[in-house]
């Protein structure tokens, strides 16, 4: 980080000891606190996927969500999985009343024949990843390009009775291709949790090194990313979870998804707000790295310190 200016080193320092801090306490309300109730590998593969794939809304919902299926499975998610006959009938029965916004008991079912079907041809998830990683590509973009078509080739026959996926099929939000441009989110959520090995993410995949990772880029990250000047890019796109990663790679190359829980957690206790004017930069702990934080701030202790003068 020698090449670093000195705002950017501030940034690095702030961000290094907010994702120390964050990433522990985040475990009990995080989606991952699902998955990590589980001490098998592949029972953990099998609920982080679960829940990353449903990780969009609310917290509670997801979480409860998440918990709904996980009950459904049994203690040995895994093995249930691999035991499942009928999708059809599990999604009537064992998941009947399902919904998680737009998704029914049918597509929860169908999400689940998916992840059978990849351990059933690779042996197991983390082998049906690992095995389309490539040591030149920069990053896991054409992984998840890879893996994503190989599951929409899929004969979808045993879970919806067609062979494949109609073009509109709430199914497929499940799966999206960074090559059409997505974010990604939930699946850079999945492979973080899943190749990083901390007090948080699992590290069970050692085949893909944590320096080919991409931040997964959600509302919250997007816009705190932006006000740090970690990316000017308006849509929370592909190209701009590249582009925050790379500037975090200034501070950590071999492992610069790190500090995604900081930048997250920034949004989600609502201290950097969509609006600037409700944001709370006097209790943001990177407002010294943050432009926009230093100027609201130096506004509001400037005349504060005027006022202080006049009494004395």
């Amino acid at each position: 980080m020698s090449n670093l200016a000195a705002r950017e080193l501030l940034l690095a320092a702030r961000l290094d000891r907010l994702s120390r801090s964050y990433a522990p306490a985040a475990g009990e309300t995080d989606p991952i606190r699902s998955p990590a109730r589980y001490r098998r590998p592949e029972d953990r593969e099998v609920a982080a996927w679960i829940a990353s794939a449903f990780a969009y809304g609310r917290v509670e919902t997801i979480l409860s969500s998440v918990d709904r299926i996980l009950e459904a499975l049994g203690p040995r998610p895994a093995e249930r999985l691999d035991r499942i006959a009928d999708f059809r009938r599990f999604a009537r029965e064992e998941l009947a009343g399902f919904r998680h916004r737009f998704h029914s008991s049918l597509d929860a079912s169908a999400l689940l024949y998916a992840i059978a079907r990849a351990r059933a041809e690779a042996g197991s998830v983390r082998a049906f990843f690992e095995r389309e990683y490539r040591a030149e590509e920069r990053d896991v973009g054409g992984l998840l390009s890879r893996v994503t078509r190989r599951i929409l080739a899929f004969d979808w026959r045993p879970a919806i009775r067609r062979r494949t996926l109609p073009e509109r099929s709430a199914i497929r939000f499940f799966f999206p291709d960074p090559a059409s441009g997505s974010a990604c989110k939930r699946w850079n959520l999945y492979l973080r949790w899943m190749v990083r090995k901390d007090a948080l993410d699992f590290g069970l995949w050692p085949g893909i090194p944590a320096s080919r990772l991409v931040i997964p880029t959600d509302t919250h990250v997007h816009r705190v990313a932006r006000r740090l000047n970690l990316t000017r890019r308006k849509a929370a796109d592909w190209k701009t979870a590249r582009e925050i990663t790379d500037r975090l790679a200034r501070f950590d190359p071999d492992d610069p998804v790190r500090y995604d829980y900081a930048l997250c957690e920034i949004g989600t206790l609502g201290i950097c707000r969509t609006s600037l004017a409700a944001s709370k930069c006097g209790e943001c702990p990177v407002a010294e790295g943050c432009p926009a934080g230093r100027r609201r701030l130096r506004i509001f202790l400037i005349p504060s310190a005027a006022r202080d003068l006049s009494v004395a």
